[in-house]
């Protein structure tokens, strides 16, 4: 959504052995036939998009193929993007 201008941390946990820790999930998203691409306010000038549009199926069906340290994204790169 921001066509690469900010970068996403990965997601770690430290653990406490004197206090127990209580995690939940929530899993949220548009709906599978959601269109997914840069927002328009974040592109600047003639830029173009670094990645081809793709639904949130697309994407999800791509996440759940792959490892968990892998790019989500690379299937979906346009390569000699600018």
């Amino acid at each position: 959504m921001t066509n690469g201008r900010f970068k996403s941390v990965k997601h770690r946990v430290l653990t406490n052995r004197v206090k127990s820790r209580l995690s939940m999930i929530y899993f949220g998203g548009p709906p599978l036939s959601e269109k997914i691409a840069p927002l328009p306010s974040l592109m600047e000038g003639e830029e173009s998009s670094l990645y081809k549009e793709f639904t949130w199926f697309e994407y999800k069906k791509s996440a759940f193929k792959s490892r968990l340290a892998e790019n989500r994204l690379t299937l979906f790169e346009k390569f000699g993007a600018s």
